[in-house]
């Protein structure tokens, strides 16, 4: 919550009150949000705490979470257990069309007059990590998901729509798909660790504001939405006894029994006597070789294997990993940095090539305080702990604590799944930005058809609405 209520912290008085004035909290009813391709449904999570700061600041506001969208099961249970919303659709695709199956089997319509869609895209195919890249036109699921959520927009028309992507993603054409449609554009590509959370997350952030609902406050272009944006961001002024963040300010959890279920239990992969003249070992020794590090099969080539050895955390790393932390252990040594006593993050999962060895160089020697991007697959190592940053850790990297939530209701979910909910997150701090830049800078045109927002699709199905008061 603190975290957020710095971004508050930020606006003026005036700017306070100004964010009634626009249309979007005023009192007389809820904001009315759906999400799609949700994972932990983050939008709804970092909108309770903007909604909380906002209330010490004295403006009320309240929320309706009409319905959510997500078709991995146990990230489904995730959402049920959390942000709760009144519908739970199973297919971003399927809605599209108007109505879809719900994670209780039943068919249902999708609301009628919410104000807000937010959609966290499938990125897979836009990244720059992958392999095989496809653009909006290329029939991968980052296309297929992003063209429903355009259809869904189209056919429900809601007033704003907030949409979040790599930043590698084909922004040019994302935008004139909801022009298109009758949306005015504006985006902005930013970095987490600008937003209080120390952790390197690229993303592009769009906002849509459909042309007969809704404007660019003074009938802008978007221009003061994106100034916003850095003035809770990288422009955003330090504030009395503000202590900056770094990840290492996020290790909570007692990781000594996590990985009691490891003991004894062979690695994972194919071991290294039967992988000499492998790319990944060839790899590992032109790097020994260009920096001057101990050749692996050298004495003390290997100092993190030999260090670890019987750790249970670390039992089942394939030999391809544990090399690699070998690696990073010798680049720390050489520049004078003990990676048992000071914490580095290491990602044997990556090449060598793509990933450093947690410290900087020259005048930024010393550990990095900034974490590198938390991601669905990879599992970091501690290097002090000598085990892996747990799930909870991952989301707390991301503005997401459980604190709040009921432990018996999240003891189902395993470590694995919580990296893996961290990993396709927005992070709550930029997206709740977002939402304040939108109620300064954007305002409602009409506010459409007034009461009937109150008895919507949903309703009149017998659903329960959550509805939240701050």
């Amino acid at each position: 919550a603190g975290m957020h209520r710095r971004l508050v912290d930020v606006l003026s008085d005036d700017e306070i009150a100004r964010i009634g004035a626009s249309g979007w909290l005023s009192m007389s009813r809820p904001l009315r949000i759906g999400t799609v391709c949700s994972g932990t449904d983050a939008p709804i999570l970092a909108l309770e705490q903007v909604f909380r700061a906002l209330a010490a600041r004295g403006r009320d506001a309240q929320m309706e979470h009409v319905f959510s969208c997500e078709n991995v099961p146990f990230k489904a249970k995730f959402i049920a257990a959390t942000t709760r919303p009144s519908l739970l659709f199973s297919d971003v695709t399927e809605i599209a069309g108007g109505k879809g199956k719900c994670h209780d089997g039943r068919v249902r319509s999708v609301p009628e007059n919410f104000d807000v869609l937010v959609a966290g895209t499938e990125c897979v195919d836009f990244s720059n990590l992958t392999t095989t890249p496809k653009g909006l036109r290329g029939g991968g699921r980052s296309a297929t998901t992003f063209w429903a959520t355009v259809d869904l927009a189209e056919l429900r028309q809601p007033p704003l729509v907030i949409l979040e992507n790599v930043a590698s993603c084909p922004v040019a054409e994302m935008e004139q798909a909801f022009r298109d449609i009758g949306y005015d554009a504006v985006h902005t590509k930013l970095c987490t660790s600008d937003y209080v959370l120390p952790q390197s997350r690229r993303r592009a952030y769009f906002v849509f504001l459909h042309r007969d609902k809704a404007q660019f406050v003074d009938g802008g272009d978007g221009d003061a939405w994106v100034e916003c944006m850095n003035r809770l961001g990288s422009k955003r002024p330090s504030l009395p006894k503000e202590k900056a963040l770094g990840w290492t300010d996020f290790l909570i959890s007692d990781v000594s029994t996590m990985y009691s279920k490891n003991k004894g239990k062979k690695p994972r992969g194919k071991p290294l006597s039967k992988s000499l003249g492998a790319k990944w070992v060839a790899e590992i020794e032109s790097i020994e070789e260009k920096e001057g590090l101990a050749a692996y099969d050298s004495p003390g080539g290997r100092p993190y294997s030999d260090a670890t050895r019987g750790i249970d955390a670390l039992a089942l790393l394939p030999d391809r990993a544990k090399m690699r932390l070998d690696v990073q252990c010798k680049r720390a040594q050489a520049a004078g940095i003990d990676p048992f006593a000071v914490p580095l993050l290491w990602n044997p999962a990556q090449q060598l090539r793509f990933t450093d060895a947690g410290f900087g160089k020259g005048k930024d020697g010393g550990a990095k305080s900034i974490a590198p991007c938390v991601t669905p697959k990879h599992e970091w190592i501690v290097s002090s702990r000598k085990a892996p940053l747990t799930g909870v850790e991952a989301l707390l990297l991301q503005g997401i604590s459980l604190k709040s939530y009921c432990d018996k209701a999240l003891k189902k979910f395993d470590d694995k799944q919580l990296r893996d909910l961290a990993g396709n997150a927005m992070s709550t701090t930029v997206v709740a930005a977002v939402f304040l830049s939108c109620f300064l800078n954007c305002e409602l045109v009409v506010d459409g058809p007034g009461a009937k927002r109150m008895a919507s699709a949903d309703v009149s199905e017998g659903n329960d609405n959550k509805r939240m008061r701050f």
